[in-house]
C-alpha cells in the first residue's frame, strides 16, 4: 500500500522509485532466463535490433547481430519467470492504486543495454482507450552505472496537457510528430522542467505515468550493460471494453495476444499460403505497431531549452 507521501509525490512528479523492491533471488530468476534464451535462441521470441532497426525472430539473428543492442519483446507471453516479476502481487497492488483499477500487463521489453531512445511519452504509441489509463515499470536487473545510458525523465511533465493529433487522439500520426515535439519543448521550457536520471541498484523499481517524458540517455561507455525489464500496463476496464483476452496472475492480469509480427525478407510460396491475419483488438493493434518505426527518428531532434 502506498503512503500518502508517495501518492502526493506521484501526483506532483509523475513517477515513483521503489528501492530494493525485489530481492536478488527474485531478480536472478529473470537474469538466468534471459541468459538461457540467448543461448537457445528460440523461434518464437521476437527481437528488435536497435543498431540496424531490424525486427526478427531471435533464431534468425546472425552471430554478429547477437552482439548488437537488442530489445527482446513480450517474453511474458511464454515465460512465467517474467510474469512472476512483472505481476508480482505487491507490485500489482501498487499499480492498482495508481491506476485506480486492476493492472493488465500488455507488453514487456527485456534489455541488456541502454536504448538511447529519444524523449517521448508512452501514450503516443501504447495509447490507452481511456486517457492516463496506462503505467509502466522499469525493473533493474543489475546496478546501473551512470555511463551505461541510464533512463532519463522529466519530473512534472505528466501535467502537460495532452496533445491531440488531427484524429483527435493522443496516438501519434507520423507526419504530425514534429508539431508534437515543438509543443512539448515549449511546455517544458515554459514550466522550467529539468531532466533527471535513474541510476538504480539491482532490484530497484521505477514506475512512471503514461504522460511522463522519458527516454534513454547517451551511452558513454559501450562496454557497460544496463540490464533491465520494462513493463507496460493497461487497466482491466479498458481491456474488457476492448474485448482483449486476459489471463489472471498474482498481481493482476496479462494480455494474451499474438507475438509481434515479423516481415520475412523472402517468404516462400508455402509460407505465403499459410500467412493469415489473426483478429486482434484495437489495443493489441497499437502494441504491434509501436515502439518500432519511431526508432528511425533521431533523438537529437528534440532539444528543449534547459535540458
Amino acid at each position: 500500500m502506498l503512503t500518502q507521501e508517495q501518492k502526493h509525490f506521484w501526483d506532483e512528479n509523475g513517477y515513483l522509485i521503489l528501492p530494493a523492491f525485489f530481492s536478488a533471488e527474485q531478480i536472478d530468476k529473470v537474469v538466468k532466463l534471459h541468459r538461457r534464451l540467448w543461448e537457445e535462441c528460440p523461434s518464437n521470441v521476437v527481437v528488435d535490433d536497435m543498431e540496424t532497426n531490424r525486427r526478427c525472430y531471435m533464431i534468425d539473428l546472425s552471430e554478429e547481430e547477437k552482439n548488437h543492442r537488442c530489445k527482446v519483446n513480450d517474453l511474458y507471453l511464454n515465460y512465467e519467470e517474467i510474469r512472476d516479476l512483472s505481476l508480482n502481487e505487491r507490485l500489482g497492488n501498487i499499480l492498482g492504486e495508481l491506476l485506480a483499477d486492476v493492472p493488465v500487463l500488455c507488453n514487456t521489453l527485456s534489455l541488456d543495454y541502454g536504448t538511447e531512445q529519444f524523449l517521448h511519452v508512452d501514450s503516443l504509441y501504447m495509447t490507452p482507450f481511456t486517457d492516463h489509463a496506462l503505467v509502466a515499470t522499469w525493473i533493474a536487473l543489475e546496478d546501473c552505472h551512470p555511463n551505461a545510458g541510464p533512463l532519463c525523465y522529466i519530473p512534472g511533465s505528466h501535467k502537460i496537457p495532452i496533445y491531440r493529433f488531427s484524429s483527435g487522439s493522443p496516438h501519434v500520426i507520423e507526419n504530425e510528430f514534429p508539431a508534437w515535439q515543438e509543443y512539448m519543448a515549449e511546455e517544458v521550457k515554459k514550466n522550467n522542467l529539468k531532466e533527471e536520471f535513474f541510476t538504480p541498484k539491482k532490484g530497484d523499481v521505477f514506475i512512471w505515468h503514461a504522460q511522463l517524458l522519458h527516454g534513454g540517455s547517451a551511452i558513454k561507455d559501450l562496454n557497460l550493460t544496463r540490464k533491465s525489464l520494462v513493463n507496460h500496463y493497461f487497466t482491466k476496464t479498458d481491456c474488457v471494453n476492448l474485448q482483449s483476452k486476459l489471463v489472471r496472475w498474482d498481481g493482476g492480469y496479462w494480455m494474451n495476444k499474438p507475438v509481434l509480427q515479423v516481415v520475412q525478407e523472402k517468404p516462400t510460396v508455402e509460407e505465403k499460403k499459410e500467412e493469415t491475419k489473426p483478429e486482434i483488438s484495437q489495443i493489441e493493434h497499437s502494441l504491434r505497431t509501436t515502439l518500432h518505426y519511431f526508432r528511425l527518428w533521431k533523438r537529437d531532434v528534440f532539444k528543449p531549452t534547459g535540458l
